[in-house]
């Protein structure tokens, strides 16, 4: 005997009548004593994600109306005489992957500068449709970080790494030392560090340090420095200076996505 399908909206799947009605039956007002039970682990187990979900899709909503005004707002903002038509490929791009980044304010601003500057002839030599998958894999540290970058010298910023010796060598304890963010969490920001070098934002080396007077006594006068001496009293703590700069990829991507 075939059965008529029907749509279980907190699913949102398509089930057998035979299905749709036990689910029916075990969440109504049941005659029988357990159903009342029933109901009401299904309400703790199921309603409390339905809850969450439905509270999520409002402040989904709301990030989505504010992403669309600033979007145009930035637009409008483009001179006439400067306007070009939108690039399909990064604007669909751009469009595509912003939907999972809309709650995070620093990735949002992020992709309107990228689809409003991708209009405006100023800055059609540095748009590059990576952009917008470079956007969609930062954090919320990463997109601050980089803003750091935005007006930096050409030559970079100081960066060092935590070693002690041993008796062959070093042991590197922390690397992509980075003081420039206000985040007292080195570990953290030497997480991001690394991942904007990867996304290709990014260099470092520690071949080469910036000449001048006390750019790195900072390094040494740090907490996590001294307590680095403290778990390891019986071995030198230093630092090996080195640099991070923007690499020619990331000195189009600030300009072009980061809002001035």
């Amino acid at each position: 005997m075939s059965e008529n399908n029907t749509t279980n909206a907190l699913f949102n799947v398509t089930m057998p009548d035979s299905v749709d009605n036990a689910l029916q039956n075990l969440t109504d007002k049941p005659t029988q004593s357990i159903g009342q039970t029933i109901s009401d682990i299904w309400y703790i187990v199921f309603g409390g994600i339905s809850n969450y979900a439905e509270k999520k899709k409002i402040k989904y909503a709301h990030s989505l109306e504010q992403f669309q005004q600033e979007l145009a707002s930035s637009v409008s903002n483009i001179p006439p005489e400067k306007q070009l038509e939108p690039s399909l490929q990064t604007t669909a791009q751009a469009l595509e992957n912003s939907k999972y980044c809309l709650e995070e304010k620093e990735l949002r601003d992020m992709f309107t500068s990228l689809i409003s500057n991708s209009m405006n002839v100023d800055f059609s030599k540095d748009v590059h449709p990576s952009f917008a998958e470079i956007i969609k894999q930062m954090s919320p540290l990463d997109a601050e970080i980089i803003k750091i970058f935005k007006n930096s010298p050409t030559n970079g910023f100081p960066l060092c790494r935590y070693e002690i010796t041993e008796n062959v060598g070093y042991r590197i304890l922390l690397e992509n030392v980075f003081l420039r963010h206000s985040q007292t969490d080195l570990s953290t920001v030497s997480l991001s560090i690394s991942s904007l070098v990867r996304l290709g934002l990014l260099k470092t080396t520690y071949e080469d340090y910036l000449l001048g007077k006390d750019l790195y006594s900072a390094f040494t006068k740090h907490p996590w420095f001294n307590m680095l001496q403290q778990n390891f009293p019986d071995k030198t703590v230093s630092i090996q200076k080195g640099i991070v700069l923007l690499t020619p990829l990331g000195r189009s991507f600030t300009r072009v996505c980061i809002p001035d």
